[in-house]
Order: structure tokens, then sequence, then C-alpha cells
């Protein structure tokens, strides 16, 4: 990691394909082993919306990951190793319970029941109701019950012997935390999803009624709860603060004999792990720092754990073993590329550090049994996608040199395989700001037929689009390359006249590396691909040899407000890539939208390359520039050839 001193370092490299987005790299200073444990499960939410969640499994006996190769990777993914298909779409949380594990993946509303001796799948639960998502968030056990606390208000009880969810009760809203003392739930609930009127409770729930008896009030936005002794531990994260870019964060104590809240401290705690009566604990954006409370004195014993000068970058989860006393701690790094796993020692030394275990890595669990994935047969890869980048040109912005990683050997030709392993292995690329483009081709043309023809998935989330604008083209000449005439999909805003055609942008490098990169339109304006705290690395693409680069696009409307606190990034009606839900007739196109120059239909029969171009210009501090991102290009109605 960064910086870190750590002297006398063992390191073993264990060699992968040059397609893998990031290697696994373990270092060492006394190996990844443990002699309490035979090993241990990770699991990495992956990206919102891009059914990336994986499950990865270290085994102590030989100090390394569980590896395959999935046919266009090496893959650490266990869970797709023995079931030959993905886990979904962000799992939230893991609760290794007897022989099984349950996981909680929310996007995909499901609760994956697992066989934790080869990872493959018992069950899969449905959390859907009325068809609506339950978004499952986070699990507890007790008594031969399993606990998930689920976005929809609800707490569900899944019967382990009949793995059967057989009971559900309502709680506040949005709960985003379980744990069970006394007999008794304990449930955060956050009202997370009302950004400036969060829920600012604690539902308890007697397991014997199922029945909720008792909502304590905290500070508000609670999230992670935790059990120790006759203690329940809240962490109430309050109002994100843009101006301070921090939580106004508290830590409150709730006595499980009379429910009620006895101490409340100010400490600026996003998450903590607890173990016989001490809780090690970081906040948000404090660079990594793990502090240790004292939750009887509530003094904080030690300011700094980490004694070598090992710098975590972006701590995303945290556990402390109560029979090694060793701590793990979970990195994100820079939330869109595979994080690490640190084992530090109970005096505070780096033990060992795992790369590359997957993206956005959220939590642990430790196992006593023999673990051995099973294997099943490889996932088939989806007739009519992408099967080459010809060209990958972004704007500059915050998650370029990241999505794909840049190193510095790179150049445009090795940045454009990079993109075709995304685009093929689950992953997604940045298009940067205004007018940042990719062009791709297929194994076979993509015939117009009647109804939608391909698909562009995205990064789409609610209030937070970035449209894109798509162009088509047909391999008139027969040489297999996109050097044919373009013609542009014509969406909501161009039927209605709201689009500026061949509009220019040009962004200049920044001096410094670490700057922000300026750009100036065609039409007078001018402004900077301001930099954030989430993003660190050289947001103009560093493998250009140009001080200035320039793009010509069709410019769509602004589609970014600011109220309350809050940005937001509208959608248009239709025909632009990452601007509605993936999977849904808003991320699907026809090729009759097609139009010549001066706006009349093209009459295309057949396309043979796509290019997606980032269609919108806009930027604030807090959420960064609007960028097209794009995991999927595909045709919908491949032929057998």
């Amino acid at each position: 990691m960064k910086n870190a001193a750590i002297p006398f370092m063992l390191t073993a490299l264990v060699t992968l394909l040059s397609c893998d987005p990031e290697p696994l790299l373990i270092e060492q200073t006394v190996g990844a082993t443990d002699n309490n444990h035979s090993g241990m499960f990770i699991l990495s939410e992956g990206l919102f919306n891009q059914n990336n969640s994986s499950l990865s499994w270290i085994d102590f006996s030989t100090g390394l990951p569980d590896s395959w190769t999935d046919g266009n990777n090496r893959s650490y993914d266990s869970f797709l190793k023995a079931n030959g298909r993905r886990l979904g779409d962000t799992a939230n949380d893991m609760l290794l319970y007897g022989s099984r594990l349950y996981i909680a993946v929310s996007e995909s509303s499901t609760i994956e029941v697992v066989d934790a001796a080869t990872c493959r799948s018992i069950k899969q639960l449905s959390m859907m109701t009325d068809g609506k998502a339950g978004q499952p968030r986070h699990l507890t056990a007790y008594e031969g019950f399993v606990y998930v606390c689920s976005f929809d208000g609800t707490v569900s009880r899944i019967d382990t012997l009949t793995l059967v969810s057989d009971a559900a009760v309502r709680v506040g809203r949005n709960p985003d935390g379980i744990c069970c003392a006394a007999g008794k739930l304990y449930v955060s609930n956050s009202g997370g999803l009302d950004f400036n009127r969060p829920d600012s409770t604690v539902s308890v729930i007697d397991t014997k009624t199922f029945t909720e008896i008792a909502r304590i009030t905290v500070h508000p936005n609670p999230g992670f709860i935790y059990a120790d002794n006759n203690s329940v531990y809240v962490i109430s994260r309050g109002i994100f603060d843009y101006g301070t870019m921090d939580y106004d964060s508290r830590l409150h104590r709730i006595d499980t004999g009379t429910d009620q809240v006895t101490h409340t401290y100010n400490l600026p705690i996003l998450n903590m792990s607890v173990a016989d009566g001490k809780a090690w604990f970081y906040g948000y954006g404090k660079g990594g720092t793990i502090q240790v409370l004292d939750l009887a004195a509530g003094i904080i014993t030690d300011s700094d754990f980490i004694t070598d000068g090992t710098v975590i970058e972006c701590p995303y989860s945290i556990t402390a073993d109560r029979i090694s006393g060793r701590l793990y701690v979970t990195d994100a790094a820079d939330y869109v590329t595979p994080g690490s796993l640190l084992c530090f020692s109970p005096d505070g030394r780096l033990l060992y550090r795992i790369k590359g275990i997957g993206i956005n890595p959220n939590s642990i669990s430790l196992c006593d049994f023999k673990v051995r994935p099973a294997s099943a047969q490889q996932e088939e890869q989806l007739k009519g996608h992408v099967s080459k980048v010809f060209e990958y040109r972004p704007a500059p912005g915050q998650f370029v040199n990241l999505l794909p990683e840049y190193v510095e050997t790179d150049d445009a030709n090795s940045m454009a395989l990079k993109c075709l392993n995304a685009l093929r292995g689950n992953s997604m690329i940045t298009l940067g700001g205004l007018g940042g483009y990719v062009t791709v081709g297929f194994d076979g043309p993509i015939v117009n037929v009647e109804g939608m023809d391909f698909g562009i998935d995205g990064n789409f989330i609610t209030g937070g689009a970035e449209p894109g604008i798509v162009w088509v083209s047909a391999d008139v000449n027969l040489n297999g390359l996109p050097d044919d005439p373009w013609y542009e999909i014509a969406g909501s805003e161009h039927k209605a006249g709201r689009v500026i055609s061949n509009y220019t942008v040009t962004y200049s490098r920044p001096s410094n590396p670490d700057g922000s990169p300026a750009w100036r339109g065609s039409d007078g304006r001018s402004g900077s691909i301001l930099r954030n705290t989430f993003h660190k690395q050289p947001y103009y693409p560093q493998w250009y040899a140009e001080k200035e680069v320039s793009f010509t696009v069709t410019l769509l409307p602004d589609n970014m407000s600011y109220s309350d606190g809050i940005w937001t990034m509208a959608s248009f009606g239709w025909g632009y890539a990452d601007n509605l839900p993936n999977g849904t007739d808003g991320s699907r196109f026809d090729i009759d939208w097609a139009i010549l120059p001066d706006g009349t239909p093209a009459l295309l029969d057949h396309i043979d390359f796509i290019k997606v171009q980032t269609g919108v210009i806009g930027c604030n501090s807090i959420t960064g520039e609007l960028s097209t991102e794009v995991s999927k290009i595909f045709n919908l109605n491949p032929q057998d050839r």
C-alpha cells in the first residue's frame, strides 16, 4: 500500500493474466496464515447496478485466495466458480451461521444461502413483496433463525431448517443495522433514503412473539449496531455536512435491561468492531486512522492503533478477532477498483495485505472448518456481446485512469484492450466529461428488427443520470473497420429540438497532475473538471501525448440542479446511454432512431459498430463532473452464425 513503511517485507507475487483489473499481491512479514482458523470469506459488494458482487475464500493453509480462470480473466470469486452465475447486485452483508453462509444482496433483493464448505448455493430467497424490492441490508441470528432488516421497513425471520421466510414485522424507516442481545433484536432505523429527514430510532423486537416492543430515540441516521455483554452500541451518523465533508456522528450505549440510552459519546465513528469491552473504530475522511475505545470508561485508549506507518486509503470494514487478537481491515481504495484486506497484529503491526480481492470489500467471516470451493461450468458468454474496442478516447474525469486502470506502460491500444475486458467481464468503463467516447464492434451484424435492437448498460441511479449520445455505423466497405459514415441515434431531446449539434469542447492538461483540467466550449463557456476527495489520481488521461484535446459532440440540455443540499441529475425521456435503469426499455435502442445529418431517418437495415459519447456538461465539487459510464453494449437479437 502507498507509503507503507514495513521493514524486511517479503513479497509473494501471484502471476496473473494481463487483462486482470489489478494484480493480486500478498505483502507479508509473518504470512497469510492463522493457526486459530482454517481461512476466511471476504464479501465484496461491487458497483451499484453492475451485478458484480463477489465472494472470495482465503485459505490459511496456503495463505492464498482461491483463484480460477473464468474464460476472460483470473477470478477470485469463489461463488461464481462454484455456481456458474454471479452473486448479484450489491451484496451488503454476510453471516456465517452453522455450516451455511447467509448473504444479503440488496439491489437484487435476495438472500443467498450458501453451503460454506463448497461455496455452492443451496437456495436463493426472494425478498420481493408484491413486486416491490425489499432491499435486504444486514443479518443476525438467534436460536435457529436468521433475521434480516430491509430498507422497505421490515425485519424478516428465516427458519434455518426449512429455509423459508416465515414472518416479518414492520419497524422504522429504512432499517440499516441489526443485532441480537438478551433475547431481543435491536434494529437501527436510518431513514437514509430521506436525506433531509432521516429516522432517529432503534426498534426493539421480542424474538419469542416477534413483535416490536419498544422504540428508542437516538441521534439521526443510525446505522451499524453491535451487542457486547449487557449493552448494545449503535452508531448514529447524523446528516452528512458537505461543508466539512464529514458526518456529525454519535455512539450510543443502550442498556438491554431497560432499553434506555445510558451514554452518548460525541465521537467521529463511521464503523467499528466490538470485542471484550473495547471498540476498534474509524471515522469518515480521517485518513484511515484506527482508534481504540474503552467502552466501559468511555475514553479513547489508543488514538492511533497502527504502529508501523501503514496507510489505509479508505477503510470499508473492520473486524477484531477475539481469539487471536488480530485486527482485519478492508480497504476500498477508490471505490471503483478491487480493494484490499489488511491484517494487523494485536500491537498494530501489518502482518499481511491481500490486494485485488473484489470491489468495495465490506465484510469478512473467519471460518474454522475446511472449505474447498466447488467448480461449476463457466458462464456462457452473451451472444452478440462486444468483440472489439476500436478506440477509447475519454475526456478528463474523476474516474479516468481508474475505469479502466492506467499504468505507466499503457498506450491507446492497451487501454482499448482493457476496455474490452471490462465490457466482457462484468466491469465498466468511464467516458469522462463531455465528448469522451468509446467505439466498439461485434462478432456479427446487429440486424434491424421490429422493436428494440441493442442495449447499453451504465451505472444509472435515480437522480444521477449522466446521459451519453449513441452513434451507429454499418460496415459498408466490408473492411471490418469503423470508417464508414456514422449516424446519430436521435432521442427525446433531439425530437424536441433541445440539443446543440457539432458542439466542440477543448480540455487542457494541467501543469500539475493533481490539478483540475480546464475546458472551454465553442460557445464561449469555460470551466474545469473539479477534483474531489474521493479520487486522487490524475483526471487527465495519462496516455495522451497532447497538451490539449478536443471533441465534437451533440450537446444535450443541462440536467443538473441543486436543492436543499442535494445535487440531482435528471433523466431524459429516451434514447441515451446511462440515462435510465439497466434492464428496462430506457436502456434499449432501436436502429430506426438513427438519423442522417439533416435529421431524416437513416433507414439502416443493420449496423456493425456503435460509439457512445458523453453528451452533457456539468460539474460540482460534491459529485464531480457528469460522465457517461458503460458496463455492457450488446445485441438484443443475436443471430446464430
